[in-house]
């Protein structure tokens, strides 16, 4: 079965959860697969990574509201002249744009619904009209669409019941490396976040309260963004000397720093399924996380969670230090069971 996979920056290695949910997948496809990943020049490079999985690096502007739509266009076009397509499976509801030319060219068409991108803070008027159309393109026209948030796929059912037959929940898996990599120069004790820095992953209030927190742990960021913007620029003049950015790390990396921090924290206002957080919980971090339904929907207790943008909540479970959550919670969480899924999934309908 030929998959092409478009939607996402590339592959691997390269920063963002769908990217990540992307490169753990496709790589445990069978031997009866044949995957090409679209990525985008400038975050990686065409190479064959497997016997089963390639990834094709075509051209894309590099703006931040252009760059997906327009690189899902090219990739259909692209491959409508030099590929043969069975399952042409998109990732996110801003590729989904261009979801009913996919339709017109290729048998199948597969979605998956990561986020709802329109609630996220950055995007403007026209933007959250384009990942609204792009929702609406899926949910009503993909042959199949695979959702990583429970409550996501129940509202979409509610939305669209004469549709239900071909709403799936896929969830997101977590892996990380065998080995470990010292972060070098890092003080212990202190707080771990991880992520974009961008304004849904709500740094700015992690920033907030570390100006009004008084324990002895620094506050580490572990992560960059694609674009020089305001909000990063804001985040880090806000940001005392307590407050440190260590920029992209390795997963190596990220596993020490998961393994030695005295809690995790992600203060998102929104999410797909947080892999982060299976990570922490596997590298037995205590968690402290904003109660949105997408971090909710992982069943960790109810400890675990501060009331989204309550600074002085935040303050409080920072001096708490976090709760422990049991790894028995990460068996729904395999990548193993999750592309067999997926692979189920793609050949029932092929029947």
């Amino acid at each position: 079965m030929k998959v092409v996979v478009s939607g996402l920056r590339g592959i691997p290695g390269v920063m963002g959860g769908v990217e990540t949910h992307c490169e753990e997948l496709y790589k445990r496809l069978p031997s009866d697969f044949d995957v090409t990943v679209y990525g985008r020049k400038g975050y990686c490079e065409s190479a064959k990574l497997s016997d089963t999985l390639s990834v094709k690096a075509i051209y894309s502007p590099r703006k931040q509201s252009l760059e997906t739509p327009l690189h899902t266009l090219f990739t259909i076009l692209h491959c409508f002249l030099f590929q043969k397509v069975d399952v042409f499976h998109i990732h996110g509801i801003g590729a989904s744009i261009f979801l009913p030319l996919a339709k017109l060219l290729f048998p199948r068409v597969v979605v998956t619904h990561h986020s709802q991108n329109y609630e996220h803070q950055k995007w403007g008027r026209l933007a959250r009209s384009v990942f609204r159309l792009g929702e609406k393109f899926a949910l009503k026209q993909a042959d199949m669409v695979l959702f990583v948030s429970k409550t996501l796929l129940r509202d979409s059912k509610e939305r669209f019941p004469d549709r239900v037959g071909r709403y799936h929940f896929m969830a997101n898996g977590f892996s990380l490396p065998t080995q470990e990599e010292v972060v070098e120069g890092v003080e212990q004790p202190y707080f771990l976040a991880v992520g974009r820095l961008v304004p849904e992953k709500g740094f700015h209030d992690l920033v907030d309260a570390f100006s009004r927190y008084t324990g002895p742990e620094k506050l580490l960021i572990a992560g960059a963004s694609d674009f020089k913007n305001s909000y990063t620029e804001s985040i880090k003049s806000k940001a005392n000397e307590k407050v440190v950015f260590l920029g992209k790390k390795s997963r190596a990396e990220l596993k020490w720093l998961y393994s030695n921090c005295e809690a995790f924290v992600m203060p998102s206002y929104s999410e797909g399924l947080p892999i982060s957080a299976l990570e922490a919980v596997y590298c037995g971090s205590p968690l402290i996380l904003s109660d949105i339904v997408q971090n909710k929907d992982l069943s960790f207790p109810d400890k675990c969670y501060f009331p989204l943008g309550d600074v002085t909540s935040l303050i409080n479970k920072l001096a708490e230090g976090g709760e422990v959550v049991e790894k028995d919670k990460l068996s729904q969480f395999d990548w193993e069971k999750i592309a067999v899924q997926y692979v189920d999934l793609l050949k029932r309908k092929e029947n």
